[in-house]
């Protein structure tokens, strides 16, 4: 565990970020050598393919069957802005 003061962390927020992403270690933030939070690296991933491809799945009514994906398709405008979402889903995956 690495002990870093409140005022280095503001001063240095992303580096810190991204060490604890890359290292997974933790870090305890102190304020005048006290601790008050504590920065872990997350568990999990956040978000799955199948979390994301269910985010519109609140929108269905009874009788619909449509997927959350293919609600999103039909409501879209075009086909570039069809394909930036399939390309973005990808970057998620």
């Amino acid at each position: 565990m690495k002990r870093v003061s409140i005022y280095l962390l503001r001063d240095n927020l992303a580096s810190y970020l991204n060490e604890v992403a890359n290292s997974g270690e933790t870090i305890i933030v102190e304020k005048y050598k006290k601790p008050i939070a504590i920065i872990n690296p997350p568990k999990k991933k956040l978000v799955k393919k199948k979390e994301f491809e269910k985010f519109f799945g609140f929108l269905k009514t009874k009788g619909d069957n449509e997927t959350g994906v293919e609600y999103e398709n039909r409501v879209r405008r075009g086909s570039r802005e069809r394909k930036y979402m399939r390309d973005l889903r990808k970057r998620i995956t």
